[in-house]
């Protein structure tokens, strides 16, 4: 009876275990490969031909740029570490533009044989807030200070006015 509990208390510690574990490194993958939560109305294209530089995110996003006015956000599929480290790219398209569309193509180029094409699965052209909030999802930036709650706006509003009355009574 007594080798029964032990042999029991055992196989909960195990599977306890594994579970933790199991949750570890889902919430790792997790961080590692989450997608940013782009609106649809974002979603564009670029000319494949006009891009004229990149910066790898992770495996499965980048950031390209068209000129020095347009930068764009491309999630690809599956990751790979081909695109970590890319050094050079290039896009595949039937109709030359790249929208995330089914058969677009994402090349790299990094000194290793065979590689295989990611597909694009998304392209979201990025404004200056957007751009800066996309790199600090992804740990290029830190990441932007929360806005003041309205209590909190209040309270600090009350302080300055207060300090300013103490100034004005000093004077």
């Amino acid at each position: 009876m007594m080798l029964r509990v032990a042999l029991l208390g055992l196989a909960v510690m195990l599977v306890s275990c594994t579970a933790a574990d199991g949750e570890r490194s889902a919430a790792s993958a997790q961080g590692r490969f989450a997608r940013f939560p782009h609106s649809m109305a974002n979603r564009a294209c670029f000319f494949s031909g006009r891009i004229d530089n990149f910066e790898v995110l992770n495996e499965s996003n980048l950031m390209v740029s068209e000129g020095r006015r347009r930068i764009y956000h491309v999630e690809v599929s599956p990751p790979s570490t081909d695109v970590r480290h890319a050094y050079g790219i290039q896009f595949s398209s039937s109709t030359g533009r790249v929208c995330g569309n089914p058969g677009e193509r994402l090349y790299t180029r990094n000194g290793s044989f065979g590689g295989f094409p990611s597909a694009v699965t998304g392209v979201y052209r990025l404004d200056e807030a957007t751009e800066l909030a996309v790199r600090a999802h992804f740990g290029q930036v830190p990441a932007l200070p929360a806005a003041p709650e309205d209590g909190d706006a209040e309270a600090i509003e009350e302080l300055v006015t207060e300090i300013d009355r103490e100034e004005d009574q000093e004077n």
